[in-house]
């Protein structure tokens, strides 16, 4: 395992060498720590899935510069608008129907089962920031940790529980609380898991 602190010089420039390789990088969100792949290499994505031992009907999310990259790859409808809006960039992933562009460019086995929903986010963090104002590629992210193990939430930690990892960006300890994840169809919203936002007002129509 390689390690880089992400206020580096070329802290970008190695993550972005790793990812177009196919490696396993891992990060600060502003949530927990998180592990990611490019979200377009089916390769790359599986090993993620091994590196997690995560099962393999348990879809990853991806993560995205902006708005405008999201309109490229889902279909939104005035609900998803809003929720946009409101609660982006920040702790909440928001799954919805991909369009025909993101079925041709993103990794078949980011969804095994098929259902052409995909869940994204948009971060606001320090490295993750920076790391998208030279990458124009998508990334596939899954919180930094062993299936149904805690999410890591320190450098040490990663280091601890995820030996097999190609490139850890070392940062500040995060929150230990992940996203909120929603999903959004026929303009209704489903609350899938409870995190850092509480969207209840939404939930309860």
């Amino acid at each position: 395992m390689r390690i880089i602190d992400q206020k580096k010089s070329d802290a970008v420039e190695v993550a972005i060498d790793f990812l177009q390789r196919g490696k396993v990088i891992c990060f600060a969100t502003d949530t927990v720590y998180g592990v990611a792949v490019d979200a377009t290499n089916p390769m790359a994505v599986e090993r993620l899935y091994q590196l997690k031992n995560r099962e393999k009907n348990k879809p990853i999310a991806i993560f995205l510069k902006d708005l405008k990259s999201a309109k490229k790859l889902f279909i939104f409808n005035d609900l998803a608008e809003e929720i946009v809006d409101k609660y982006t960039p920040g702790g909440i992933t928001i799954i919805l129907k991909t369009t025909n562009f993101a079925k041709k460019i993103l990794a078949k086995n980011l969804n095994n089962i098929d259902d052409d929903f995909i869940g994204f986010r948009i971060v606001d963090s320090f490295f993750i920031r920076k790391l998208f104002e030279k990458y124009n590629g998508i990334l596939a992210v899954s919180s930094a940790n062993k299936a149904f193990e805690n999410a890591c939430t320190s450098p040490s930690l990663v280091k601890k529980n995820l030996t097999n990892l190609d490139l850890l960006i070392s940062g500040k300890k995060t929150s230990k609380i992940s996203s909120t994840i929603v999903k959004i169809s026929d303009n209704k919203l489903t609350l899938i898991r409870q995190g850092k936002l509480n969207l209840k007002e939404y939930v309860d129509k």
